[in-house]
């Protein structure tokens, strides 16, 4: 697609300090020597290697939905993850897979205290080697654990893909994206939406976003929305932080993420121990500060990646699956270690 960087990312992977980190392997994990809560060290890899899809965890569940595979760029009804998977958290073991909705990439997965809801995504229908034939969906669901079933939400007003989402309160907000019909460009979405999960049947409400951007993070943290990094209209990568305080219905900038200029595309953000984190193509874990002035350098991923996800552990570790790397798309899912406070 057009990032002004499509034919970039492979030399900025590689002018990375890759060798610094600590590889790993598939399935490798990086684990403190007394670990806060017993945990598996391992996690076998998924099927496939996969980026640009939706994860999240819920219990003692690590879930992960669809996304790309294959080769970066490279679009076809092949080339997208047909599974909805998850995973103990506490004790490992295969991947159990799922009953799904349609496949996807570009697709938001996230959960609250009791489910698991899934909004929009961009479907490849074209078969390999044919002209790109994308089309962004309106698709929203919710996943009961305890029944294993998706039960229909109100659909987007429009189709959306390449957006994030998060809960607030009982808010569910999506922010940024974009919405392809047929070619590899689309239409920005300079607004974001909101659904009541108290008042599902009110539909989806418009909502102002500061900045228009899509490949970013959403995150909910400190009873707050946070807008991460993301590209822009223009091509460019933007590193710019914003947070919307819903009680006052007012966004403001916030500190910036550090490191190399690239690292606010595809950038992942978790919650752990109370603490912000956020990792992206510099392989560099930060957390934000107590003061939300400045985001420290606390960790390394195994190697460095873009549109991976992370989800929290605790104060010391964080889990983090997949993603595009200069290897290709990443199967493996591992825990890695975060400096205390």
């Amino acid at each position: 697609m057009n990032y002004r960087m499509k034919n970039g990312i492979g030399t900025m992977f590689r002018s990375l300090a890759i060798s610094s980190f600590v590889s790993l392997g598939s399935i490798a994990t990086l684990v403190l020597a007394a670990d806060p809560l017993p945990l598996v060290t391992e996690y076998q890899p998924l099927p496939e290697g996969v980026a640009s899809f939706g994860a999240t965890s819920l219990g003692d569940w690590l879930y992960v939905y669809s996304g790309h595979t294959g080769k970066t760029h490279q679009y076809s009804k092949e080339h997208m993850l047909k599974g909805f998977y998850r995973v103990s958290i506490q004790n490992g073991g295969e991947w159990e897979k799922l009953e799904m909705g349609p496949p996807a990439q570009g697709v938001s997965l996230i959960s609250d205290e009791r489910y698991v809801y899934r909004t929009g995504g961009m479907q490849a229908r074209n078969d390999p080697g044919a002209s790109a034939d994308l089309h962004s969906l309106s698709d929203a669901a919710v996943f009961d654990p305890a029944t294993k079933k998706w039960r229909a939400l109100p659909d987007l007003p429009k189709p959306r893909s390449s957006h994030r989402s998060a809960i607030v309160g009982r808010n569910l907000y999506i922010v940024g994206g974009w919405s392809i019909q047929g070619g590899e460009e689309g239409d920005w979405f300079p607004k974001g939406l909101v659904l009541n999960l108290d008042d599902e049947k009110s539909g989806w409400k418009e909502f102002a976003q500061p900045v228009i951007r899509r490949a970013l993070e959403v995150i909910a943290f400190d009873g707050k929305l946070w807008m991460i990094g993301g590209l822009t209209e223009d091509g460019d990568i933007s590193n710019e932080a914003h947070v919307f305080d819903p009680k006052s219905q007012a966004w403001k900038a916030t500190a910036s993420i550090p490191g190399m200029n690239a690292n606010g595309n595809g950038i992942a953000a978790c919650v752990s121990g109370n603490h912000l984190y956020v990792a992206g193509m510099d392989g560099k874990v930060y957390r934000l500060s107590s003061d939300q002035s400045k985001w420290d350098d606390v960790g390394k991923l195994p190697s460095a990646r873009i549109h991976h996800r992370m989800v929290g552990l605790d104060a010391k570790r964080l889990i983090v699956v997949g993603g595009a790397s200069s290897a290709g798309h990443l199967k493996s899912t591992d825990v890695v270690a975060v400096q205390s406070e």
